[in-house]
């Protein structure tokens, strides 16, 4: 197999391993919104993190600090534009090294 076909192919691999990653129509927004949300999930999907949080927000319980951060993570999906102004939309080019 030649180079670019295997840089293809691994380009792909790592497209369905990871599906924030996004593709040549991905706007800014939509690349933004899935970092916040996977760091969201990531942090409630680990007990020492969420502890953290809750202690450096002094929060009374790890259960109040996890059901803000799934709001967040629900606030960002259901977000539009303010006063009828479209972000910044364009898509996100994306690199193969």
């Amino acid at each position: 197999m030649s180079d670019k076909h295997k840089e293809q192919q691994l380009f792909q691999t790592m497209k369905h391993k990871h599906l924030g990653l996004g593709n040549e129509s991905t706007t800014k927004e939509e690349w933004m919104i899935h970092v916040k949300r996977d760091t969201y999930y990531s942090l409630l999907a680990h007990s020492m993190s969420v502890e953290y949080l809750t202690l450096s927000r002094d929060n009374t319980s790890k259960r109040i600090t996890e059901m803000e951060l799934i709001n967040k993570m629900c606030d960002d999906l259901c977000k539009k534009p303010r006063n009828g102004l479209q972000s910044d939309s364009r898509p996100i080019k994306i690199q193969r090294t």
